[in-house]
């Protein structure tokens, strides 16, 4: 829960890969931070009445494959974190359905990687399709070709910030133990993972947000600014949070904001955030409240969400 701040990319971090960019094992930062890592978001719609084939396909994968990493759910360019969601279609909606004609179950993949800008990445949905080994069986079939991207320089999105644990390579391993989770066909997540939209008030309010960002944005340009972000990560810590992303997508003649969080106790991370004395988490309470349509869905735990967990997949060797 993290407020918007400038922060920096990891500028040192280099890729070693091969000729077409994939099977990527990058010598990663030394710690996570502000910014240190990219993160994209893909939405591949399903074909209608597919939706219990789909889930079944990703079982039966999961099942053959619970002892693997990330890289065996996706072994493309600096991959560190893969969750994948089934979206019923809320996703991207607002309270007026004229906002986003985006409609419809889907899968919606969120991936972590060290740089967005590597080759790989320049084609999310087409690297996604033609690296994953979950599409030998049969998953290509049931989905349609028309997927959406989400994610920070592409058109009508802005991106705002994000946030990984210096320490949750160490946390995870403790509290999960394993790299690969798999909690389909009903199977209960070992820690909580979830995504959601959060839908900016309309009109002024909008605009006002859209152009903090950009301001946010801007600043990050300058060392200064980037140095004294990357390193505050104290409240994300206090709260056992692992990775949390936000991303501003204009819908309509409004706002609204993507949000990824993976932590390690939801009810932790609501009673750490709601203690904190830190005038950062008291600042972004206060705009949260003012600024998005519904802050109770997002303030009030547990965190709404309408986007089923399918399977997660972290680099154990991740910072």
């Amino acid at each position: 829960m993290s407020p918007p701040q400038p922060g920096d990319r990891a500028d040192d971090v280099q890729t070693v890969t091969d000729s077409d960019g994939l099977n990527a094992r990058p010598n990663y930062p030394e710690r996570g931070g502000i910014d240190v890592f990219d993160s994209v978001l893909v939405r591949q719609p399903i074909v209608e009445d597919q939706t219990r084939t789909v889930r079944n396909l990703l079982t039966d994968w999961a099942d053959d494959n619970v002892d693997g990493d990330v890289r065996t759910l996706l072994p493309a360019a600096g991959v560190t974190l893969v969750t994948l969601f089934l979206d019923d279609g809320e996703f991207s909606r607002t309270d007026d359905a004229s906002h986003d004609p985006r409609r419809g179950d889907a899968l919606l993949w969120y991936v972590e990687m060290v740089d967005a800008d590597a080759d790989a990445w320049a084609t999310p949905d087409a690297t996604i399709r033609r690296v994953s080994p979950v599409f030998g069986n049969g998953l290509a079939d049931v989905l349609t070709d028309e997927a959406t991207v989400h994610a920070g320089g592409r058109a009508d999105h802005r991106y705002v910030t994000h946030v990984t644990n210096p320490y949750r390579r160490e946390r995870y391993a403790d509290a999960v133990g394993r790299s690969l989770v798999a909690p389909v066909a009903g199977d209960e997540l070992p820690i909580p993972v979830a995504i959601t939209s959060l839908a900016v008030k309309p009109g002024p309010t909008s605009t006002l947000v859209a152009r903090a960002v950009d301001l946010i944005n801007w600043l990050k340009r300058f060392d200064r600014a980037r140095s004294w972000a990357r390193d505050e990560t104290d409240t994300v810590e206090a709260e056992a949070m692992y990775t949390e992303s936000l991303l501003l997508e204009a819908v309509g003649d409004r706002q609204v904001t993507h949000y990824y969080m993976e932590t390690e106790d939801m009810n932790r991370l609501y009673e750490a955030f709601y203690e904190s004395n830190d005038w950062e988490a008291r600042l972004s309470e206060w705009v949260m409240r003012r600024v998005l349509e519904h802050p109770e869905a997002f303030l009030d735990p547990p965190l709404e969400t309408d986007c089923e967990v399918l399977i997660h997949a972290v680099d154990p060797e991740r910072p």
